[in-house]
């Protein structure tokens, strides 16, 4: 991969090899060809990359990139390409799943703040450009993720009905947090994959743990309306045609009442209940509520944090809510509770259901083996 250390002109700047160093290279002379192949100007060999993948070329003043019919693609500002595109300073261009930022370098943009090196730190990049990038495909392909398991209490007693399923990344390479996980998968259209994937995994670690109890799997918004969830919740079913399952669907996703009553009735068929989940952290969808109501709708912690200490007319305020949902039949849990206060004006409130550090927090199932 020969790299360039003039001053002027166009550059690609990216993490592309396993020296774990951000590289600029010069896209020069023009035309300016990316593949595998060892003929082409910047040489990727990486088996998602196509032998002759994509060129860059001026037309006129302007860049412009194109795909060569290559396999896995060619994306500008994540969005994939399929004829010429033209690059702007500051945009993310990715050959598969290796990316780049397209950089403009010219005698009236040069000054002693913004010095061509060969290799440049990561804080000269744009936050934009995403690392880790194939650490997390590779992630996904070898499904290297661990389920956690959180503990779901009768609030009254204490007894553990189920667990809600979570999960980490175990890929060498990677933050294993959710969150960041996410971060990338959006960068790619890949969260639906991502909150497959730790379906799967956790209710084949489920499998394992000892009782008859309920498992509260997640989804992602992105997953709603779309025919793969549904072909992944019957595949959990087939691997699992015993276990207690329950969909939580975050609160603020559940937004078309005709989608949501479908997805009722699937998950009806498939002997599945309905979590929604994060109630009270946005807009409380009370028609929603109403009109398809859930099995079970999980309170916001922050509606729970400190309650036994918040002002009546708060503590007033959920207990009317708790009863409204008691009243068309669902069963209210509490999420976040931290300590025995909090957990017994829940169940004084009426919620049947905790959840939260004081019964356990988020553990491997060996843990609760």
């Amino acid at each position: 991969m020969a790299e360039d250390s003039g001053q002027i002109g166009w550059f690609l700047e990216g993490y592309v090899d396993n020296s774990k160093e951000f590289k600029r290279w010069r896209v020069h002379p023009l035309p300016y060809g990316i593949g595998r192949n060892q003929d082409n100007d910047l040489c990727l060999p990486f088996a998602t990359i196509s032998g002759q993948h994509a060129r860059l070329s001026m037309k006129g003043t302007d860049l412009q990139v194109r795909d060569l019919g290559s396999t896995n693609g060619t994306f500008l500002n994540r969005t994939r390409i399929s004829e010429d595109a033209t690059l702007r300073d500051g945009d993310l261009v990715h050959f598969a799943e290796y990316e780049f930022r397209v950089s403009r370098w010219d005698a009236a943009t040069m000054d002693s703040s913004r010095t061509i090196f060969s290799n440049v730190s990561s804080g000269e990049l744009s936050e934009q450009l995403v690392i880790g990038v194939r650490e997390f495909h590779q992630m996904l392909e070898s499904q290297a993720v661990v389920p956690f398991f959180q503990p779901i209490v009768k609030t009254k007693g204490g007894k553990k009905i189920g667990y809600e399923v979570l999960g980490r990344g175990d890929q060498q390479g990677l933050n294993p947090l959710p969150s960041e996980l996410f971060r990338i998968a959006s960068r790619y259209g890949l969260e639906s994959e991502l909150s497959r994937i730790f379906r799967s995994r956790g209710i084949q670690e489920a499998k394992k743990l000892p009782g008859s109890l309920n498992f509260f799997v997640n989804t992602h918004p992105a997953e709603l309306g779309m025919p793969k969830l549904m072909t992944s919740l019957e595949q959990l079913r087939l691997e699992a045609p015993d276990l207690s399952i329950t969909l939580e669907i975050h609160e603020a996703a559940v937004t078309d009442l005709g989608q949501m009553r479908e997805l009722r009735g699937q998950l009806t068929d498939l002997g599945m209940k309905l979590a929604y989940d994060d109630f009270g952290a946005g807009q409380a969808r009370l028609l929603e509520l109403v009109e398809v109501p859930p099995d079970y709708l999980k309170f916001d912690a922050a509606l729970i944090a400190n309650i036994h200490e918040a002002p009546i007319a708060k503590q007033k305020l959920v207990e009317s809510l708790a009863k409204m949902v008691q009243e068309i039949g669902v069963a209210c849990l509490a999420e976040g509770v931290e300590n025995k206060e909090e957990q017994e004006i829940c169940g004084q409130m009426g919620f049947a259901l905790a959840q939260g550090f004081l019964f356990g927090k988020p553990a491997p199932a060996s843990k609760w083996i």
